[in-house]
C-alpha cells in the first residue's frame, strides 16, 4: 500500500485503488432527500392555490438570479493533516452527502474543488467550493456555499459547511 498522504495532485490520488475505494464507499452512504422542486409538487396537490407554486418558482427563480439574488456563507480553517489525506477525505464527504464533484482546477500545492449542493427542502440547487492547499505540515481550507436566486437559505449553508469541516477534522479518510 502507498502512502498518499502528501500527494496534492486531483489525478494522481484518483488513480490509487485505496483512494477510489474510500469514495466509493462514501458515495454509497449517502441518502437522497427530498428536493424542492419535489416538495413544491407535493404542495400543490396538497393545497390547491389555482397556481402551480412549482411553476412560480421556475418564472421567478431564475429572475432573481439575474438580478444578482443569492445567499451562502464561507469558512477557512486549518487542518492538521497532510493535504493528500484532506483532499481525499474532502472527497469522502462529498460523495457521502451527494454533492456531486463538477469541477477540478489543479493547483500547485493542492486543488479547488466544486461540487453541487443539491436542492432540498430549505433551498433550490447550488455549489459548494472547497480550496485545499499544503499549508507546511498542515491543509489549509477555504470553503464557500452559493444558492443563487434565494436570498435565504434556512441554514443549509451553515449546515453544509459544519458537515464539511466537522468530515474534514475527524479524517473520514
Amino acid at each position: 500500500m502507498e502512502d498518499w498522504s502528501r500527494e496534492v495532485v486531483y489525478e494522481k490520488l484518483l488513480r490509487i485503488p485505496e483512494v477510489r475505494s474510500l469514495v466509493d464507499q462514501h458515495a454509497r452512504l449517502a441518502t437522497k432527500h427530498v428536493s424542492s422542486e419535489e416538495f413544491l409538487a407535493i404542495a400543490d396537490k396538497i393545497v390547491p392555490l389555482g397556481v402551480s407554486l412549482g411553476t412560480v418558482a421556475s418564472i421567478v427563480r431564475p429572475i432573481f438570479t439575474q438580478l444578482g439574488l443569492k445567499t451562502g456563507k464561507e469558512r477557512s480553517a486549518s487542518v492538521p493533516r497532510p493535504t493528500g489525506k484532506v483532499i481525499v477525505t474532502a472527497l469522502c464527504s462529498l460523495a457521502h452527502h451527494g454533492q456531486i464533484l463538477r469541477q477540478v482546477r489543479q493547483l500547485e500545492d493542492g486543488c479547488l474543488l466544486e461540487a453541487s449542493l443539491p436542492s432540498d427542502l430549505w433551498s433550490f440547487e447550488g455549489a459548494l467550493h472547497v480550496g485545499l492547499r499544503r499549508d507546511g505540515n498542515a491543509t489549509r481550507v477555504d470553503a464557500a456555499t452559493e444558492i443563487p436566486g434565494q436570498m435565504y437559505d434556512w441554514g443549509k449553508s451553515r449546515r453544509a459547511l459544519d458537515e464539511l469541516f466537522d468530515n474534514l477534522q475527524a479524517g473520514l479518510a
